[in-house]
């Protein structure tokens, strides 16, 4: 019987190893955008989630965000389906069908205009999903959920690594090939600086957690103890990458990006720095005059930061001002076929086809816009009134989870906190941007998130608790 506990310990620890470099290795070829590397990692992931269900079955601790969520993807997955079937008497058929009938005698009529780019698009919304839910599986201790969030915050910091020696050696190379966009602009391994931002801000984040922990083990080591010196090793090491992903993160020149990193720093960093030392054995009554300094020094820190090292984002900002962005200018279009599409959705992998009907010659002639560059609008044009409705459910999932979890948990409140900075930091990216809709980034969070949700709803767990 106990031998047969270890063996399953084991063999969770090893689909842990297996899912933490699937989702490392989803990021590096240019955030999996491409068919190849997208395939590879889409039968990976959903392989490791069919074992993973069922060897371990439903996760305890987790259950009720397991259960929410895998009802969310059957219920989008489903419903981008029917998207794409006829229905009976062509019901609820976008209207621009009737046109494809009149002028070419096409008689397949559907809710999307185009079918087979929606169809395609399931394998795209499923991915996250599934890597969340893999997650919630896999992360059943405090310890599994720290592995997975140190492993993701090192792979962020050596990735920044990596793109600070090519930006700066090779500028106009793009990992192995030539770089044709964003020449100014780090971009790590991603196409756009945009998506190279909310990731770079969420490794800054992680690697600032890390420091925090590594440093605070490095104070409680006893002097002349065996291990201490290769603690303040990796404290250095910590540091020099918490230095990279933040480098990184102002070359890249993201306006939005760094702005909304520095909205998630203004939530957690000020709470690090007051709780710095919050285990029980340096735990004491602080004063209110030195919480309140030190609460204002931090503040006062990210905002001397953002004007010190975001200079090249600031000049852009004033050099082009948001009435003169492309992005901004063809929102009013966006608006136009969401309101004549409102309920059904026009399909997802459908806006570079409807939006041209929409957009507006004021805008300029030039570029195609395949993207909205809005994650919420896209979302909502292309599944209808199921987006938004399915949007407040995981922000008030996600909310429950983390109000739950800075009120019961204590040692590990601040993974809590990390949690909820960066879900704002790619909540406020997502309104200008499309982070979350590039695979390789849409699977780092959500392995992120279920690391933080298991954290937050571990409680109960003996074993967690011992560990953290």
């Amino acid at each position: 019987m106990l031998s047969n506990l270890i063996n399953r310990q084991i063999l969770r620890e090893a689909i842990l190893v297996a899912f933490i470099g699937l989702v490392i290795l989803t990021l590096i070829p240019f955030g999996s955008v491409t068919p190849f590397p997208f395939a590879f990692a889409a039968i990976g992931m959903f392989v490791l989630a069919i074992i993973s269900g069922l060897l371990f079955g439903e996760p305890r601790q987790t259950r009720s965000v397991f259960s929410i969520t895998l009802f969310l993807l059957i219920v989008l997955t489903g419903w981008m389906f029917v998207q794409t079937i006829e229905l009976p008497a062509h019901w609820l058929a976008n209207p621009a069908w009737n046109a494809a009938r009149d002028l070419a005698g096409v008689q397949y009529a559907a809710i999307s205009v185009v079918p087979a780019d929606t169809l395609a698009s399931i394998l795209w919304v499923a991915l996250p999903f599934v890597t969340f839910l893999t997650g919630l599986v896999l992360c059943d201790t405090d310890q599994r959920a720290r592995k997975v969030l140190a492993s993701l915050g090192l792979a962020a910091g050596i990735i920044a690594v990596f793109a600070l020696i090519q930006f700066s050696m090779f500028p106009r190379i793009l990992i192995v090939i030539e770089k044709r966009a964003y020449l100014d602009s780090l971009t790590a391994v991603f196409v756009n600086r945009n998506t190279a931002a909310t990731f770079l801000g969420l490794g800054t984040l992680l690697m600032l957690t890390l420091v925090r922990d590594i440093a605070r083990s490095y104070s409680s080591h006893p002097p002349g103890e065996p291990g201490r010196n290769v603690l303040l090793l990796r404290t250095w090491i910590y540091i020099l990458l918490l230095c990279a992903c933040f480098t990184a993160l102002m070359l890249s020149r993201s306006r939005a990006g760094i702005f909304a990193t520095f909205v998630a720093a203004l939530i957690y960093f000020p709470w690090l720095v007051i709780n710095w030392n919050s285990s029980k054995r340096y735990r004491r009554t602080t004063p209110t005059w030195r919480s309140i300094l030190k609460f204002v020094s931090a503040i006062a820190f990210v905002g001397w930061s953002l004007i010190i090292f975001a200079g090249q984002a600031i000049l852009r900002a004033q050099e082009r001002r948001l009435e003169d962005d492309d992005r901004f200018c063809i929102l009013p279009g966006i608006w136009r076929a969401i309101s004549d599409h409102w309920l059904t959705g026009t399909g997802l992998g459908s806006f570079r086809t409807v939006f041209s009907a929409y957009r507006d010659p004021a805008c300029g002639i030039f570029g195609i816009f395949d993207r909205a560059h809005n994650f919420y609008l896209e979302g909502f044009l292309g599944l209808g009134i199921l987006f938004p409705i399915a949007a407040a459910i995981v922000f008030s999932m996600l909310a429950r989870v983390f109000w739950r979890g800075l009120a019961q948990r204590r040692r590990g409140r601040h993974y809590v906190l990390l949690g909820v900075a960066a879900t704002v930091l790619v909540t406020l990216h997502g309104a200008v941007d499309f982070s979350l809709q590039i695979p390789g980034f849409a699977v780092f969070f959500a392995a992120f998130l279920s690391a933080v949700v298991a954290i937050s709803l571990g409680r109960n767990n003996g074993e967690a608790q011992r560990q953290i």
